[in-house]
Protein backbone atom coordinates (compact mmCIF):
# COMPACT_ATOMS: atom_id res chain seq x y z
CA UNK A 1 0.00 0.00 0.00
CA UNK A 2 1.54 3.31 -0.69
CA UNK A 3 1.67 6.23 1.91
CA UNK A 4 -0.59 8.86 2.02
CA UNK A 5 -0.72 12.37 1.26
CA UNK A 6 -0.16 13.19 4.87
CA UNK A 7 3.43 11.27 5.18
CA UNK A 8 4.39 12.58 1.87
CA UNK A 9 3.97 16.10 3.20
CA UNK A 10 5.89 15.54 6.46
CA UNK A 11 8.51 13.89 4.73
CA UNK A 12 8.74 16.83 1.94
CA UNK A 13 8.89 19.23 4.69
CA UNK A 14 11.41 17.26 6.96
CA UNK A 15 13.93 17.15 3.81
CA UNK A 16 13.55 20.95 3.59
CA UNK A 17 14.65 21.02 7.43
CA UNK A 18 17.56 19.03 6.15
CA UNK A 19 18.67 20.47 3.30
CA UNK A 20 19.21 24.21 5.62
CA UNK A 21 21.02 22.27 7.46
CA UNK A 22 23.52 21.05 4.56
CA UNK A 23 21.83 17.57 4.44
CA UNK A 24 20.76 17.11 1.14
CA UNK A 25 17.95 13.75 -0.20
CA UNK A 26 19.78 12.18 -2.52
CA UNK A 27 17.19 8.83 -2.83
CA UNK A 28 14.25 8.14 -2.16
CA UNK A 29 11.77 4.92 -2.57
CA UNK A 30 8.66 3.98 -1.58
CA UNK A 31 8.32 1.30 1.29
CA UNK A 32 4.94 -0.86 1.78
CA UNK A 33 4.24 1.61 4.58
CA UNK A 34 6.46 4.12 4.62
CA UNK A 35 9.01 6.23 2.78
CA UNK A 36 12.75 5.65 2.88
CA UNK A 37 15.32 8.38 2.00
CA UNK A 38 19.04 8.31 1.47
CA UNK A 39 20.89 11.39 3.10
CA UNK A 40 24.34 12.70 2.14
CA UNK A 41 26.17 15.58 3.81
CA UNK A 42 29.55 15.72 2.89
CA UNK A 43 31.19 12.44 2.17
CA UNK A 44 28.88 10.90 4.71
CA UNK A 45 25.68 9.30 3.80
CA UNK A 46 22.61 6.94 5.72
CA UNK A 47 18.94 5.83 5.39
CA UNK A 48 16.03 6.92 7.16
CA UNK A 49 12.60 5.35 6.84
CA UNK A 50 9.57 7.84 7.26
CA UNK A 51 6.33 6.40 8.57
CA UNK A 52 2.99 8.00 9.78
CA UNK A 53 -0.19 6.69 11.40
CA UNK A 54 -2.55 8.47 13.72
CA UNK A 55 -2.12 6.55 16.48
CA UNK A 56 2.10 6.81 16.58
CA UNK A 57 2.20 10.10 14.62
CA UNK A 58 5.64 10.56 12.77
CA UNK A 59 8.34 8.48 12.97
CA UNK A 60 11.90 8.70 12.25
CA UNK A 61 13.72 5.56 12.14
CA UNK A 62 17.35 5.31 10.95
CA UNK A 63 18.07 2.45 7.87
CA UNK A 64 21.65 2.14 7.59
CA UNK A 65 24.63 4.28 6.84
CA UNK A 66 26.58 6.47 9.02
CA UNK A 67 25.46 6.37 12.54
CA UNK A 68 26.49 9.73 13.33
CA UNK A 69 24.82 11.37 10.64
CA UNK A 70 21.60 9.27 11.18
CA UNK A 71 21.69 10.95 14.79
CA UNK A 72 22.08 14.48 13.44
CA UNK A 73 18.60 13.96 11.48
CA UNK A 74 16.71 12.58 13.76
CA UNK A 75 18.00 15.55 16.67
CA UNK A 76 16.91 18.03 14.15
CA UNK A 77 13.50 16.49 13.07
CA UNK A 78 12.85 15.12 16.59
CA UNK A 79 14.28 17.29 19.26
CA UNK A 80 11.65 16.62 21.50
CA UNK A 81 11.94 12.74 21.03
CA UNK A 82 13.13 12.36 24.70
CA UNK A 83 10.64 13.62 25.97
CA UNK A 84 9.05 10.29 25.19
CA UNK A 85 9.79 7.99 27.94
CA UNK A 86 7.58 5.20 27.23
CA UNK A 87 9.12 4.67 23.73
CA UNK A 88 9.75 0.96 23.07
CA UNK A 89 10.66 -1.16 20.66
CA UNK A 90 11.89 -4.97 20.06
CA UNK A 91 15.13 -5.88 17.92
CA UNK A 92 16.03 -9.72 16.54
CA UNK A 93 19.05 -11.56 14.99
CA UNK A 94 19.98 -14.89 14.10
CA UNK A 95 23.21 -17.30 14.85
CA UNK A 96 23.55 -20.23 12.59
CA UNK A 97 22.62 -19.28 9.28
CA UNK A 98 26.30 -19.77 8.07
CA UNK A 99 27.22 -22.58 10.29
CA UNK A 100 27.22 -26.47 8.64
CA UNK A 101 26.96 -28.22 12.13
CA UNK A 102 24.30 -27.20 14.91
CA UNK A 103 20.62 -25.32 15.19
CA UNK A 104 19.42 -22.21 13.79
CA UNK A 105 18.61 -20.00 16.33
CA UNK A 106 16.88 -16.28 16.20
CA UNK A 107 16.31 -14.37 19.76
CA UNK A 108 14.14 -11.22 20.07
CA UNK A 109 14.43 -8.50 23.00
CA UNK A 110 12.03 -5.86 23.92
CA UNK A 111 13.55 -2.72 25.26
CA UNK A 112 12.47 0.89 26.50
CA UNK A 113 14.99 3.34 26.26
CA UNK A 114 16.23 3.05 30.10
CA UNK A 115 16.62 -0.84 29.48
CA UNK A 116 18.56 0.33 26.01
CA UNK A 117 21.16 2.20 27.91
CA UNK A 118 21.35 -0.09 30.47
CA UNK A 119 22.78 -2.67 27.74
CA UNK A 120 25.28 0.19 25.89
CA UNK A 121 26.52 1.01 29.31
CA UNK A 122 27.39 -2.64 30.30
CA UNK A 123 28.94 -3.27 26.83
CA UNK A 124 26.07 -4.95 24.90
CA UNK A 125 27.60 -5.08 21.44
CA UNK A 126 27.20 -7.27 18.15
CA UNK A 127 28.31 -10.93 19.29
CA UNK A 128 30.15 -11.50 16.31
CA UNK A 129 32.99 -8.97 17.80
CA UNK A 130 32.96 -11.03 20.90
CA UNK A 131 34.54 -14.42 21.95
CA UNK A 132 32.27 -17.49 22.96
CA UNK A 133 33.22 -17.48 26.67
CA UNK A 134 32.07 -13.26 26.67
CA UNK A 135 28.82 -13.90 24.76
CA UNK A 136 28.20 -16.78 27.48
CA UNK A 137 29.03 -14.04 29.89
CA UNK A 138 26.85 -11.48 28.72
CA UNK A 139 23.94 -14.06 27.76
CA UNK A 140 23.12 -14.29 30.92
CA UNK A 141 23.51 -11.08 32.68
CA UNK A 142 20.49 -10.24 29.74
CA UNK A 143 18.50 -13.50 30.85
CA UNK A 144 19.01 -12.65 34.91
CA UNK A 145 17.99 -8.41 34.26
CA UNK A 146 15.30 -9.39 31.57
CA UNK A 147 13.32 -11.57 32.36
CA UNK A 148 10.03 -11.66 29.91
CA UNK A 149 11.58 -9.38 27.81
CA UNK A 150 13.12 -11.81 25.45
CA UNK A 151 12.33 -14.78 23.24
CA UNK A 152 14.88 -17.08 21.89
CA UNK A 153 14.04 -19.80 19.10
CA UNK A 154 16.18 -22.76 18.24
CA UNK A 155 15.92 -25.38 15.45
CA UNK A 156 17.74 -28.43 16.04
CA UNK A 157 19.87 -29.69 12.62
CA UNK A 158 16.35 -32.71 12.66
CA UNK A 159 13.82 -29.84 12.59
CA UNK A 160 15.93 -27.34 9.85
CA UNK A 161 16.16 -30.23 7.35
CA UNK A 162 12.30 -31.03 7.42
CA UNK A 163 11.66 -27.82 7.58
CA UNK A 164 13.86 -26.80 4.59
CA UNK A 165 12.75 -29.91 2.79
CA UNK A 166 9.49 -28.54 2.93
CA UNK A 167 10.13 -25.11 1.98
CA UNK A 168 12.15 -26.03 -1.05
CA UNK A 169 9.48 -28.12 -2.32
CA UNK A 170 7.39 -24.83 -2.25
CA UNK A 171 9.87 -22.96 -4.01
CA UNK A 172 11.51 -21.39 -1.22
CA UNK A 173 14.95 -21.56 0.60
CA UNK A 174 16.59 -21.07 3.76
CA UNK A 175 16.12 -17.65 3.75
CA UNK A 176 12.50 -18.01 4.02
CA UNK A 177 12.90 -20.82 6.80
CA UNK A 178 15.02 -17.74 8.57
CA UNK A 179 11.97 -15.49 8.11
CA UNK A 180 9.43 -18.11 9.88
CA UNK A 181 12.24 -17.84 12.74
CA UNK A 182 12.49 -14.41 12.94
CA UNK A 183 8.61 -14.08 13.19
CA UNK A 184 8.28 -16.67 15.37
CA UNK A 185 10.55 -15.01 17.60
CA UNK A 186 8.63 -11.98 17.71
CA UNK A 187 5.26 -12.98 18.11
CA UNK A 188 6.42 -15.06 21.06
CA UNK A 189 7.94 -11.54 22.62
CA UNK A 190 4.54 -9.62 21.56
CA UNK A 191 2.58 -12.25 23.77
CA UNK A 192 4.59 -11.43 26.46
CA UNK A 193 4.40 -7.48 26.24
CA UNK A 194 2.44 -4.14 24.63
CA UNK A 195 2.90 -3.90 20.99
CA UNK A 196 6.43 -1.38 20.79
CA UNK A 197 6.80 0.88 18.67
CA UNK A 198 9.37 -0.40 16.26
CA UNK A 199 10.88 -3.54 15.12
CA UNK A 200 14.34 -3.31 13.97
CA UNK A 201 15.62 -6.82 12.20
CA UNK A 202 19.12 -7.42 11.31
CA UNK A 203 18.78 -6.91 7.27
CA UNK A 204 19.21 -10.55 5.87
CA UNK A 205 16.08 -10.37 3.19
CA UNK A 206 13.39 -8.00 1.89
CA UNK A 207 10.30 -6.84 3.40
CA UNK A 208 8.57 -9.02 0.93
CA UNK A 209 9.77 -12.19 2.19
CA UNK A 210 9.09 -11.61 6.07
CA UNK A 211 6.42 -8.93 6.44
CA UNK A 212 3.72 -10.71 6.07
CA UNK A 213 4.39 -13.05 8.78
CA UNK A 214 5.04 -10.86 11.50
CA UNK A 215 2.30 -10.22 13.80
CA UNK A 216 -0.24 -7.37 13.16
CA UNK A 217 -0.09 -4.18 15.11
CA UNK A 218 0.74 -0.62 14.38
CA UNK A 219 4.31 -0.74 14.64
CA UNK A 220 6.86 0.26 12.39
CA UNK A 221 8.97 -2.44 10.40
CA UNK A 222 12.42 -1.48 10.40
CA UNK A 223 14.67 -4.15 8.24
CA UNK A 224 18.18 -2.39 8.95
CA UNK A 225 21.56 -3.27 7.80
CA UNK A 226 24.42 -4.12 10.39
CA UNK A 227 21.61 -4.00 12.80
CA UNK A 228 23.46 -4.70 15.97
CA UNK A 229 24.07 -0.89 16.13
CA UNK A 230 20.88 -1.03 17.82
CA UNK A 231 21.28 -2.37 21.52
CA UNK A 232 18.26 -4.24 21.20
CA UNK A 233 19.28 -6.05 18.14
CA UNK A 234 22.95 -6.00 19.64
CA UNK A 235 21.48 -8.11 22.62
CA UNK A 236 19.60 -10.22 20.35
CA UNK A 237 22.86 -11.62 18.78
CA UNK A 238 23.81 -12.11 22.05
CA UNK A 239 21.16 -14.73 23.20
CA UNK A 240 21.04 -16.22 19.38
CA UNK A 241 24.97 -16.77 19.34
CA UNK A 242 24.35 -18.48 23.20
CA UNK A 243 21.50 -20.80 22.07
CA UNK A 244 23.87 -21.84 19.21
CA UNK A 245 26.60 -22.60 21.10
CA UNK A 246 24.20 -24.31 23.23
CA UNK A 247 23.06 -26.49 20.59
CA UNK A 248 26.54 -27.46 19.84
CA UNK A 249 26.94 -28.72 23.34
CA UNK A 250 24.07 -30.94 23.12
CA UNK A 251 25.52 -32.35 19.93
CA UNK A 252 28.79 -32.94 21.27
CA UNK A 253 27.83 -34.44 24.71
CA UNK A 254 25.30 -37.11 22.57
CA UNK A 255 27.88 -38.28 20.46
CA UNK A 256 31.23 -37.52 22.07
CA UNK A 257 32.66 -35.56 19.62
CA UNK A 258 33.38 -31.99 19.59
CA UNK A 259 31.29 -30.08 17.70
CA UNK A 260 32.72 -26.86 15.61
CA UNK A 261 30.81 -24.08 14.13
CA UNK A 262 31.92 -22.56 10.79
CA UNK A 263 31.58 -24.52 7.30
CA UNK A 264 35.49 -24.68 6.74
CA UNK A 265 37.92 -27.82 6.19
CA UNK A 266 38.15 -28.05 10.56
CA UNK A 267 34.16 -28.08 10.25
CA UNK A 268 34.39 -31.16 7.38
CA UNK A 269 37.11 -32.72 9.13
CA UNK A 270 35.25 -32.96 12.18
CA UNK A 271 32.24 -34.04 10.61
CA UNK A 272 33.94 -36.74 8.78
CA UNK A 273 34.07 -38.25 12.18
CA UNK A 274 31.08 -37.80 12.35
CA UNK A 275 30.45 -39.89 9.48
CA UNK A 276 32.83 -42.96 10.12
CA UNK A 277 31.90 -42.98 14.03
CA UNK A 278 27.76 -43.29 12.93
CA UNK A 279 27.27 -43.36 9.41
CA UNK A 280 26.20 -40.76 7.13
CA UNK A 281 22.28 -41.10 8.56
CA UNK A 282 24.11 -39.01 10.93
CA UNK A 283 24.41 -35.99 9.24
CA UNK A 284 20.49 -35.32 9.46
CA UNK A 285 21.12 -34.92 13.43
CA UNK A 286 24.15 -32.64 13.46
CA UNK A 287 24.30 -30.69 10.15
CA UNK A 288 22.04 -28.50 7.52
CA UNK A 289 22.22 -30.74 5.00
CA UNK A 290 21.31 -28.86 1.82
CA UNK A 291 25.15 -26.86 2.40
CA UNK A 292 27.78 -28.13 -0.30
CA UNK A 293 29.71 -29.37 2.87
CA UNK A 294 27.49 -32.33 2.79
CA UNK A 295 28.55 -33.47 -0.73
CA UNK A 296 32.19 -33.01 -0.36
CA UNK A 297 31.85 -35.22 2.77
CA UNK A 298 29.63 -37.91 1.44
CA UNK A 299 32.07 -38.20 -1.84
CA UNK A 300 35.03 -39.49 0.74
CA UNK A 301 32.99 -42.40 1.68
CA UNK A 302 31.40 -43.46 -1.70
Amino acid sequence: MIPGGELSHLVNSAAGKLEKSGITAADRRILSNGIRITFIMNSRSCGINFYYSEKKGFSVVPSGGDIDLSRRIKGILLSDASSIPDETWTGSDEAGKGDYMGPLTVAAVYVDRRRAEQYRSIGITDSKQLSNDTVRGYAERIRSSSSGFFSIVSVSPLDYNTRFSELSGKGMNSLDLLAECHAEAIKELFRKNPIPGRVIIDKFCNEKRIAYLLPEGDYMLDLRIRGESDPAVAAASILARDAYLDGLDRISRKFGITALSGAGEKTDKIVREFVREFGADVLDEIAKIHFRNTFKILSLFS
